[in-house]
């Protein structure tokens, strides 16, 4: 195995791209390279090449995972999507992810339930823009679905009520004029409400008053 390119990382400029007879092998951190004495136009040994990709490289992708991981809860693809940046081996990668999910630090049925929770109660989000988002985060929909849609999980139509009482600031919904009502209606429906919900909350605060 001859080690035909060595080049810093883009995104890292402490980081390495190893390429072994002129395909990508590997992504190293700078004192790693030193220290392994790994350069250009050398030949790399076989068992410092395994040593490198199953103990060095797993060691440091775990590490960058569980970092990640430390600052909230993320998405298996969140995971997968930041260890790539770092240009690990995708055995690698994989390797990490099984560890992870099999000591709970990975589990999007979990990351689900908090997000719908977080994204509905703090930031005040409906059920169409939190399933576009998880969608967006690698989260199959099978998972959050019966979350999402589960009235003893969140109640959207209250949430809305709540929104469209807050957004009204006191006003009487009957003292709106047309245009009016199509400005709150639609500030509802970009917060990711559905028609049913929205519709609900409308004609719960016309019997009201």
């Amino acid at each position: 195995m001859i080690v035909t390119k060595i080049e810093k990382q883009k995104n890292n400029n402490k980081r390495y791209s190893v390429f072994i007879d002129n395909e990508f092998a590997f992504g190293i951190d700078e004192i790693d390279l030193l220290y392994y004495k790994i350069k250009e136009n050398e030949p790399l040994d076989k068992d410092k090449y395994n040593y490198i990709l199953n103990k060095l490289l797993l060691k440091r992708a775990k590490d960058k995972a569980l970092k990640y991981l430390g600052y909230k809860m993320r998405s298996k693809k969140q995971v997968i999507k930041k260890l790539q940046e770092y240009e690990f081996p995708s055995n690698v990668i994989n390797k990490v992810i099984k560890v992870l999910e099999k000591y709970n630090y990975i589990n999007d049925e979990d990351f689900a339930k908090a997000f719908i929770k977080d994204k509905v109660n703090l930031k005040g989000y409906g059920t169409f823009k939190i399933s576009y988002d998880l969608k967006m985060l690698g989260v199959d929909e099978e998972i959050f679905k019966k979350y999402l849609y589960d009235e003893c999980f969140i109640n959207e139509s209250q949430k809305a009520k709540d929104l469209l009482l807050k957004k009204l600031k006191g006003k009487n919904i009957e003292d709106l004029d047309y245009k009016e009502k199509q400005k709150v209606y639609a500030y509802l429906a970009r917060r990711g409400f559905s028609y049913d919900s929205i519709n609900k909350a409308f004609n719960y605060l016309l019997e009201e008053f």
